[in-house]
């Protein structure tokens, strides 16, 4: 009879049925939390961007994840780039925030100076959106193609040509590398690069501490090749807050006096630290005891002496050495962020003998994250 079921037809298993709706709730919760954090970003960054426009301060970008902030750009002034940093931090809803500002230069009338819009390549599991400034066609073709290799689906309709603005030649190979291998390891997240301020942050969310510090490790060392600095802003899930401010600055002001003047030392053309050195690293440890929340980078430079991908490899095992020995005295690994930046970041002059020994060096950079 109509409306009754044939003898033959099953009745929906309850579980499956159950499963079924389970997994579309799971999906419109996500999809809310990615939506409303979002929502939040944006919020962030409209309300300081339109506050700074008021004020006169045009050239500047403003970039939110979660609730940490990143500005970058120029002002006219210090005292401007004071007040602007003195502002963000004031912001309601703004934890933590970091800026790259720098003084505008002023250029002879008859050079043209043409600024570039930051590229922003955001991604999730069902493919990529990009925006931002590219110097030529076959750029952005290059660009669209990688994006589409690596991501599949693309919306680049945000990511044009700008006719003058500096090649991308010297960092292209790196982002295509960077964008690549944070898509490895995790579905969603973001890069954004600005060529004008030498900068590149990543942003993404991982499940565990130690898959964030993997992440962060390999985009450390692909940026490094580049003369750009790297700036995190990846996290993990029930992260504890990041440190304040005031203990970043604090336990860099300690690692700064303990070490000027000296070095940690390594014999020569060697990864093995010296009896000098393993006493300054002792001493490097009861500073990073006293804040145990605060990161650290691990950077090794060498001077300019022999061939550039042996100096490379030397300063990356010099820094890993000493990885190794502060993890032998009781830190953590996740604690750290190793780099080698071989010859490329000189602090002196490598033509003097008390020039290249000050190049010679290991740097600890305490970091503004969990």
């Amino acid at each position: 009879m109509p409306g009754q079921r044939e003898p033959d037809d099953k009745p929906i298993d309850g579980i499956v049925f159950l499963m079924m709706n389970l997994i579309v709730m799971s999906a419109l919760i996500v999809g809310a939390v990615i939506f409303g954090t979002r929502t939040i970003e944006s919020g962030l960054e409209e309300r300081i961007s339109e506050t700074l426009k008021r004020e006169g301060v045009t050239e500047v970008e403003v970039r939110a994840t979660a609730q940490h902030v990143l500005v970058v750009g120029a002002a006219d002034s210090q005292e401007t780039i004071d007040q602007i940093i003195d502002y963000v931090a004031t912001v309601p809803g703004v934890e933590t925030f970091e800026s790259n500002l720098r003084v505008k230069i002023v250029v002879d009338p008859g050079e043209l100076v043409i600024a570039a819009d930051p590229i922003n390549l955001a991604w999730t599991a069902a493919g990529a959106t990009v925006s931002g400034n590219v110097s030529s066609d076959d750029f952005r073709d290059a660009f669209v193609l990688s994006f589409e290799d690596t991501f599949g689906t693309v919306d680049a309709t945000g990511l044009t040509v700008k006719d003058g603005i500096n090649k991308e030649t010297d960092w292209f190979s790196t982002f295509i590398s960077l964008t690549e291998n944070m898509r490895e390891r995790t579905p969603v997240g973001s890069i954004f690069v600005s060529p004008d301020d030498n900068l590149i942050q990543v942003a993404a969310e991982f499940e565990t501490r130690s898959l964030r510090a993997a992440a962060r490790q390999d985009a450390q060392d692909i940026v490094a090749a580049t003369t750009f600095e790297f700036t995190s802003a990846l996290t993990y899930e029930d992260a504890p807050p990041p440190p304040r401010e005031e203990q970043v600055i604090e336990l860099q002001s300690s690692i700064d006096e303990l070490i000027e003047g000296k070095i940690v030392e390594f014999e020569s053309n060697s990864d093995v630290i010296t009896p000098v050195g393993t006493a300054l690293l002792e001493e490097i440890l009861v500073a990073l005891g006293q804040f145990p929340d605060v990161s650290i980078e691990v950077a090794g430079h060498t001077d300019d002496q022999g061939a550039d991908d042996f100096n490379l490899d030397l300063s990356r095992r010099r820094a890993d050495a000493v990885l190794n020995y502060l993890v032998a005295a009781g830190e953590s690994t996740d604690r750290f962020v190793v780099v080698g930046y071989g010859e490329t970041r000189p602090v002196a002059d490598n033509t003097t003998a008390d020039g290249r020994a000050r190049n010679r060096r290991i740097e600890f950079k305490a970091l503004l994250e969990a």
